[in-house]
């Protein structure tokens, strides 16, 4: 059979009447693989681990901060996780700062042979989506298919689908048009191969400011209450008759206690967040050279005057000693008064010095639209030049 195909398993009735059902227990536990992006690392993929746990399930977790599609599958190279990694078995547990690769989920699957592979994606392939490399019939065909080849690997190894559909995010972050079309995309793949969907967006709201937060990721409560619905729907789904949805005790951060200073040139850069889980820098000066910037040719498109561009830079030299790591990421002011400033022209390749501060410290940019097409690197704060 080739890929793209739904599997129809003839015996996908019963797989429903003896696996998934509690009363099923003299024949063994279902077991579950649970992959999750870097909305899984905290609250929300603990509460949801433990429910799973808790509901009679044999659960195999394992959850890489930036996944997505790419990382998972094996028809792409093994890809690095460097701002946290999390896998839990029925035998073990670990928490890393950084993996060398991904494992990929035909390997999960050959060494676990799970009957349901649960997914929580979605929110690393906005970029993918509104990318403005490619026309957008070809970004909408590039996400398909990473979804479609989810579902036929999955598939093929002789589970189901339950997907974990991203959850709504802020709509100057990503515009509410650009999260339904994800969300259609991804529900209507997963039925195709008969599996289910929850819808995240019904059920939670970001409601933190933008851009002092990411506009993705939700605190310790917000995330505890999204997944203790996702366990009861799942619960529903798999029949279990009485559901014990329990958070965990604490949460604990998947990201280093210490900074990690900057490798050597052999290593892999460092895009794990300042300091762990303390605050960013107060300020740095840092010498830089441009690698990537987010950039916006129409005018047109912005829904405010005013708008800001983030910008990757690899780090030269430190005036202050104090900044970690290799790379950085820059909010400048790429447009105002609906014209394009300097730093917009700033091109590729150039170096410059610049003193920075967390872009939080200024209040009066949250006012501002943000364009960003970087890949998703949620665990790096954002710094912007400091005003005199």
């Amino acid at each position: 059979m080739t890929r793209g195909t739904a599997l129809r398993l003839p015996f996908f009735a019963a797989l429903f009447g003896v696996f998934f059902s509690a009363d099923s227990a003299a024949l063994g536990k279902t077991k579950i693989l649970y992959l999750g992006d870097s909305l899984s690392i905290g609250a929300f993929g603990q509460t949801l681990d433990s429910s799973m746990r808790a509901s009679g399930f044999e659960v195999h977790t394992v959850v890489a901060g930036g996944a997505s599609p790419y990382y998972w599958l094996k028809e792409y190279q093994p890809l690095p996780c460097t701002i946290g990694f999390w896998e839990k078995s029925p035998t073990g547990e670990k928490r890393l700062g950084y993996v060398r690769a991904v494992p990929k989920i035909e390997d999960l699957i050959d060494d676990m042979k799970p009957n349901v592979v649960v997914v929580q994606t979605g929110i690393n392939l906005y970029a993918t989506l509104r990318s403005k490399r490619r026309a957008k019939s070809d970004n909408v065909a590039e996400v398909s298919s990473l979804i479609e080849q989810m579902c036929y690997a999955i598939s093929k190894g002789g589970a189901v689908s339950y997907w974990v559909l991203p959850p709504s995010s802020h709509e100057k972050r990503y515009p509410v048009a650009l999260q339904e079309e994800l969300s259609s995309i991804m529900r209507s793949i997963v039925y195709k191969y008969e599996g289910q969907v929850f819808e995240s967006r019904k059920v939670t709201e970001f409601v933190d400011p933008y851009p002092a937060t990411d506009g993705i990721h939700y605190g310790p409560e917000e995330a505890r209450g999204w997944a203790t619905k996702v366990s009861s729907h799942f619960n529903d789904y798999m029949r279990v008759s009485k559901p014990k949805i329990e958070a965990p005790p604490s949460i604990v951060r998947a990201v280093p206690l210490s900074p990690v200073r900057r490798p050597s040139s052999s290593q892999s850069t460092a895009r794990t967040s300042v300091g762990g889980s303390n605050s960013p820098l107060s300020e740095v000066i840092l010498d830089l050279k441009l690698v990537e910037k987010s950039s916006i040719e129409n005018l047109s498109d912005l829904d405010y005057a005013n708008a800001l561009g983030i910008y990757e830079y690899e780090v030269l030299s430190d005036r202050k000693g104090n900044y970690p790591f290799d790379r950085i990421r820059v909010a400048h002011g790429i447009v105002f008064n609906r014209k394009h400033t300097g730093a917009a022209n700033r091109e590729v390749g150039s170096t410059i010095e610049l003193n920075m501060v967390p872009l939080s410290k200024y209040r009066t940019l949250s006012t501002w639209q943000v364009v960003d097409d970087l890949r998703p690197n949620f665990e790096m704060p954002i710094y912007t030049p400091k005003l005199d």
